[in-house]
């Protein structure tokens, strides 16, 4: 059975099935999900994920069916248990209803347990440490905009989270050049840079990380930006803004990437804290077109997981995913 919980997990080559299969039936609006359940289970808010991959479930003729995470995963309502009910329990159940599973959960031990307790396919949506389904959206939009054969610098400044993991995951992948920028405090474990250093050296890409933003951005053919505070670090606000000021997409530094570069953020962006409206609203701003992009990638995600199209792609522990 396959499940799409990290880019790491899959081979270029499925990765770019599931892109060519999005593509292909976002144009054909081929009803593939017909008589399809899907379970969307969501710990955490969302508007792009959960709306646009309703919205593309429903176009291809399946079911969503929102669980209330407290019903699922836990509850301080059933006193004096901590949960309802156990997870193995709820994915026993849940499977014989549903034909897949699209949690957005804090742990990603969370996923993992639905894979093992579960006999459906389990689908990211959003945890701690991977948005794969983000990443999956940028590359499309990447192949959109500059071409598919094109080798890319790509350059990301903000902070080592989920969604700069999984895009650092996807274009080392692909074989692009990665420049990362972020203050030393929110950069990335050695365990973690040498889990890109392999990728790089296995597909041919690059990886380098900057002190300074605007060495990072030079020449580059994309400037990424996410939000520096992610869902669950409110009580970092004041630290984490400190520390990134220097690190915001304005005009000045955006122009340093030259006047084709494009800019993308996954969305929701904070105005005025990691990007300006300058930079945001510029004609080579793609953040619509990503947002767009979550719906079409949506597509050949359930299409070939719930079809059994998609083969996944063993590591042998040489590149595994660090945990």
């Amino acid at each position: 059975m396959n499940h799409f919980l990290t880019i790491g997990e899959y081979s270029p080559e499925t990765i770019q099935h599931f892109i060519d299969v999005s593509e292909q039936l976002h144009k054909s609006k081929e009803l593939v999900l017909t008589s399809k359940n899907i379970a969307f289970i969501f710990e955490k808010p969302s508007l792009r994920t959960k709306v646009g991959t309703e919205a593309a479930i429903n176009q291809l003729g399946g079911n969503v069916i929102h669980v209330e995470s407290d019903l699922v995963l836990s509850s301080g309502k059933a006193v004096p248990f901590s949960c309802r009910e156990s997870l193995y329990d709820a994915m026993k159940n849940l499977s014989l209803w549903c034909d897949a599973v699209f949690a957005r959960v804090y742990s990603h031990q969370t996923l993992q347990k639905m894979k093992e307790y579960g006999n459906i396919p389990v689908i990211n949506a959003l945890c701690d440490d991977h948005h794969p389904m983000q990443a999956l959206a940028d590359l499309y939009t990447l192949q959109q905009t500059f071409g598919k054969d094109q080798k890319l610098t790509i350059s990301f400044i903000g902070d080592a989270n989920n969604v700069s993991f999984s895009l650092i995951e996807i274009a080392l992948k692909f074989g692009h050049t990665v420049h990362f920028s972020a203050p030393e405090k929110y950069s990335w474990p050695d365990e973690t840079l040498n889990y890109f250093a392999l990728l790089a050296t296995e597909y041919s890409g690059f990886f380098m990380q900057f002190n300074d933003p605007f060495d990072a951005v030079s020449n580059a053919d994309a400037v990424y930006t996410d939000t520096f505070i992610s869902m669950g670090e409110e009580h970092l606000y004041e630290d984490k803004i400190n520390h990134f000021e220097p690190y915001q997409i304005n005009e000045k530094l955006f122009n340093e990437a030259g006047k084709e570069a494009a800019f993308m953020h996954c969305l929701p962006a904070h105005r005025g804290v990691e990007v300006t409206n300058e930079v945001i609203d510029h004609p080579n701003s793609l953040v619509y077109q990503q947002a767009e992009n979550r719906m079409v990638v949506s597509k050949g995600i359930f299409a070939s997981l719930l079809t059994g199209e998609a083969k996944e792609f063993k590591t042998n522990g040489v590149l595994s995913v660090p945990s």
